[in-house]
């Protein structure tokens, strides 16, 4: 079976991870003591699977595997 675009995760972190992030958290402000953030770790970690893992196929690869080349559409450097 080969490999294709579909088979890997692919993300934004603004668009795709951020709203996950701000949805499991809960902010409270108090007078004199500020913004206090509570993050829920379970519920983010879930949701996470829920939508990156859960709806990608199981990669068997074997013994090896080998990445050639691997490209960030967010970095402008180029490193090779």
């Amino acid at each position: 079976m080969a490999v294709t675009h579909a088979h890997l995760i692919s993300y934004d972190p603004e668009r795709d991870v951020l709203p996950l992030v701000l949805a499991n958290c809960q902010y409270t402000f108090e007078m004199g003591k500020g913004t206090k953030i509570k993050y829920d770790f379970l519920g983010l970690e879930r949701q996470l699977m829920d939508r990156f893992l859960f709806s990608k196929s199981r990669i068997d690869v074997g013994n090896v595997l080998q990445v050639c080349v691997i490209y960030y559409t967010w970095c402008s450097k180029s490193f090779f």
